[in-house]
């Protein structure tokens, strides 16, 4: 679930990644709750083309109507310490 972003804003954020092949999940602040107005939304991103689609999506985002900035992280080059420390956190976009 995620707390931080509201159900206008999640249609945004779909339309946008449905456009891309891979796995998202959202983490940090807009999953928890702990978040302010101005919080950004942290996305992993689960995909062999990662490096070739973040120009893309990073492009996407600053362009759809989402009043935050969109972070986003490679999940296979996270190293094991900080994806333990977001696990807990993961909640898939579909």
């Amino acid at each position: 679930m995620l707390r931080g972003v509201t159900d206008k804003e999640y249609s945004i954020i779909r339309d946008v990644l449905k456009n891309f092949k891979g796995e998202f999940y959202a983490y940090g602040s807009r999953v928890r709750g702990d978040f302010f107005a101005l919080s950004d939304l942290d996305i992993m991103v689960k995909s062999a083309d990662y490096e070739k689609i973040l120009p893309e999506l990073k492009e996407k985002f600053d362009k759809s109507y989402l009043p935050y900035v969109v972070n986003f992280v490679d999940y296979n080059s996270l190293d094991e310490k900080f994806y333990n420390l977001i696990k807990g956190d993961l909640v898939r976009i579909d």
